[in-house]
């Protein structure tokens, strides 16, 4: 059995501030939870779902596909495609993470991974036209991506310059 040292920092996390919280006002820690609680209670059904429907993808395409079109050895293509793909998978990170493990483990490269996230998290189509167009207007919208669009393969050619550094150096040592 491997130790999840994320789950248990979390809970030492939570357990360092729920012990003063509960001995300086209790009602305040019980509104906590109140407050926890229905913010969890969403994600107690949408995240099962969401992994079970990245499975199930996962199994209707084709790893020689993700891995020949996203995988380590596509390079600078690969990182710009990542990046158009991330910019345009739809949804919060309920949808996309579970669509990035996918990804990952259709065989999709690190530094192409890297381009994935960093894109869906600046470029992300649908928040540009549900919210930043609407709300913020085209001209601010326009200078957004227009400032920005070149982040995500920028984040991929760094991270595969970094990957390149780190298993130079541990081709070494070994």
């Amino acid at each position: 059995m491997t130790i999840d040292y994320g789950l248990v920092f979390l809970a030492v996390l939570c357990i360092g501030l729920a012990v003063p919280l509960g001995l300086s006002d209790p009602d305040r820690l019980k509104a906590g939870l109140r407050i926890a609680w229905a913010q969890g209670q969403p994600l107690i059904v949408r995240i099962p779902i969401a992994i079970l429907a990245a499975t199930y993808l996962s199994r209707l395409i084709p790893q020689e596909h993700v891995s020949q079109i996203l995988g380590a050895d596509s390079g600078f293509t690969g990182i710009i495609l990542a990046s158009i793909v991330g910019g345009l998978t739809p949804g919060g990170p309920m949808v996309a993470f579970p669509l990035a493990l996918v990804i990952w483990q259709l065989g999709a490269g690190e530094a192409q991974m890297v381009a994935f996230i960093a894109s869906w998290s600046i470029l992300a189509i649908h928040r540009v036209l549900a919210y930043e167009i609407p709300l913020l207007g085209g001209r601010f919208t326009f200078v957004r991506i227009a400032s920005s669009f070149m982040l995500p393969p920028l984040a991929g050619v760094l991270a595969a310059g970094l990957l390149l550094i780190w298993h130079t150096n541990f081709a070494a040592q070994g």
